[in-house]
């Protein structure tokens, strides 16, 4: 009996078993292209992870998991990091917390993996051995869509000989930060749902292929690698932008009969996903929260009170771990860990709020009449407080933009210069914009052609937009949003990519994907696409390495180099964009450029986590280590 015809048998014994498989299948990944792209992001991810604390902000979260895994809220001890008042910490009532509670709690599994591991093997060796795992998984579904036995054999020979060097080449890893590496793995593995979420929508709107490229664009020219495995909110919020994005896109899909329960549960679904994301980060939760609002409900063809007050109760329950956990520690149900102290996102205001609001009970003449509706009125007041301040929040931005513009420049177009590249701490800047860190964003400029020729809503019927205009107004608002928030705070240290705008990245892959020039020229001209890209990182590669090498002085200077690289290509891509034409060798044209911009975000990663940011040769595979030792560019 073949193995084949064992599984077969297997199955049709267990039918239930098979169905959940199935089920289960379907939901994470959508079909089998899915899940090739799920495992292909993995192995990348694996491929750059360095097991060292990238951030200072770092240290709170494996220190917070690492109190929550002994079963105490409060950090007690400071296992990780110079001290428990590290950045992101809240000291309330004499004792100190950590915040992004989320995926501290996500993390929880992950340690008791790890450890379960590291008593059985080394745990190096362990995780080498699940990235090879990834890897071989990957061969396999690649090995289905070719002809012949050459792929799943000699992939399956290249996979163990990695294994043997990455062995051969292990050093010891240390045990005792087992909680960093799970928040690092949780994080992997959040990140990792981006892309393929992506392609799912991706080949939901157009096809397939385009869904797949887009794909390609958004995990090669963005920083997405490069923060899937830092502790941070980053790639945690790239996913949960491109989910609910997808779950707007199915609520709106025209169905008849059961499908419409369907259409509803991903509607919910949206919005609890937002209650999920503010047990993660409450600010940015709020704005994606409005923005979704904005554009579902004035668009919706069905609100009625029954539909909103299900989409309520789904939203109030994804709340709960949010409003747990801020009871537990404040005892207020809105006022995250990281407003406790009066810092991070919203916080200055939100403490001068409360401290401000709590002399006007009871005052007044009319305090006598609105007695009895003061618990009420106090509800509403805490509810709206946050409203009010992200509304703050977002017309400073407008104002930075209008009063500060040279600001704006620098954090979205260019970042400095390598003769003026310090930071405020007074070491070499290595903080690139936004579009010296993902070039491809500026195919966004292709929007103002399209712009020319919409026209609005002649009437009230016309509201009822389709699920592919629904998802343009909720990434359009969604952008927006992300910049006037952080408008008045740009440009940061310490940002090396433009972090805090990372929600843009996903955001303007799917905008300039949806435009029609670039998606005819990624439709007509894909095998010209993924060979300027490969052409780009191979060849390219070599000779930005041997250029670095010879004439850069310093991390400063490198990063400078490749923001004067995205930059010069970016600005052919940005008339290309803006002509608008993808027939013939317009289209060609395009698939090159877009392919080279990609290209030269992927050097850049490359380079980055391998040698500009080693972290003291401190990746997770053995043979990334030694590349790193062997190029030594500066």
């Amino acid at each position: 009996m073949t193995a084949t015809e064992f599984v077969g048998r297997l199955r049709q014994r267990t039918p239930a078993l098979s169905n959940t498989h199935q089920m289960v299948y379907s939901v994470l990944f959508g079909d089998r292209l899915g899940l090739t792209v799920f495992l292909a992001t993995v192995v990348l991810f694996g491929l750059l992870w360095r097991t060292a604390f990238v951030l200072n902000d770092s240290y709170t979260l494996a220190n917070g998991l690492y109190s929550l895994s002994n079963g105490q809220l409060a950090m007690t001890e400071a296992v990780y990091g110079p001290g428990l008042e590290t950045p992101g910490a809240s000291r309330y009532g004499g004792q100190w917390y950590a915040r992004n509670y989320g995926v501290v709690v996500l993390s929880l599994p992950a340690v008791f993996v790890l450890d379960l591991l590291t008593a059985v093997v080394e745990l190096r060796i362990a995780l080498v051995a699940l990235w090879s795992l990834a890897l071989l998984a990957l061969v396999v579904q690649c090995s289905c869509y070719t002809d012949g036995d050459w792929v799943p054999y000699g992939g399956t020979v290249a996979v163990l000989g990695l294994f043997g060097l990455n062995v051969a080449l292990a050093q010891p890893l240390d045990a005792g930060r087992t909680h960093l590496y799970a928040l690092q793995l949780t994080h992997l593995l959040i990140a990792a749902f981006t892309p393929v979420v992506f392609y799912r929508l991706l080949s939901r709107m157009h096809t397939r292929r385009l869904g797949l490229l887009s794909a390609v664009v958004l995990t090669a020219g963005t920083p997405l690698a490069f923060w899937a495995t830092v502790p941070k909110r980053h790639a945690v919020t790239g996913t949960v932008v491109v989910c609910i994005a997808y779950c707007l896109y199915r609520s709106r899909k025209p169905a008849d009969g059961p499908v419409i329960t369907q259409r509803r549960t991903f509607r919910a679904l949206a919005y609890a996903l937002v209650g999920l994301y503010a047990w993660v980060h409450a600010p940015e939760a709020l704005l994606l929260c409005v923005a979704l609002a904005l554009v579902d409900i004035p668009t919706a063809p069905d609100n009625s009170p029954q539909t909103l007050a299900r989409i309520g109760i789904v939203f109030a329950l994804s709340l709960l771990p949010f409003f747990i956990t801020n009871i537990a520690i404040s005892g207020s149900p809105i006022k995250p860990p990281r407003l406790v102290s009066g810092g991070g996102s919203l916080g200055s205001d939100a403490a001068n709020s409360a401290g401000g609001s709590g002399s006007n009970g009871g005052g007044g003449g009319s305090g006598g009449l609105l007695a009895p509706l003061a618990p009420l009125l106090g509800t509403i007041e805490s509810g709206m407080r946050p409203l009010l301040l992200l509304g703050g929040e977002l017309v400073s931005g407008f104002k930075t933009l209008q009063q500060q513009p040279n600001d704006v420049y620098h954090a979205f177009v260019r970042s400095g210069s390598a003769s003026e590249a310090l930071d405020k701490t007074g070491e070499e800047s290595v903080n690139l914009s936004l579009l010296e860190s993902a070039p491809v964003l500026v195919a966004m400029l292709g929007a103002l052609p399209v712009v020319r020729r919409l026209r609005l809503p002649s009437s009230m019927a016309d509201r009822t937009l389709s699920a592919d205009r629904v998802v343009d107004a909720f990434a359009i608002t969604a952008f927006v949003g992300v910049v006037l928030l952080y408008n008045s705070r740009l440009p940061l240290h310490a940002q090396v990519t433009a972090r805090y705008l990372f929600p843009l990245y996903p955001l303007g892959v799917y905008l300039f994907v949806r435009l029609p020039a670039v998606r005819g020229s990624l439709a007509d001209h894909w095998d010209v696409f993924l060979w300027t890209v490969a052409g780009t990182v191979l060849i390219g590669g070599q000779v930005t390495v041997v250029f670095v090498a010879l004439t850069v002085n310093g991390i400063g200077e490198a990063f400078q180099l490749h923001a004067l690289l995205a930059l010069g290509i970016a600005i052919p891509l940005g008339i290309w964009a803006l002509c608008g034409r993808s027939e013939d060798r317009a289209g060609q044209a395009g698939a090159v450029l877009l392919g080279a911009a990609t290209g030269v975000a992927t050097v850049f990663l490359l380079l980055t986590t391998v040698e500009y940011y080693a972290l003291g040769d401190s990746h997770l595979l053995p043979m990334m280590r030694a590349l790193g030792e062997l190029l030594a560019l500066y």
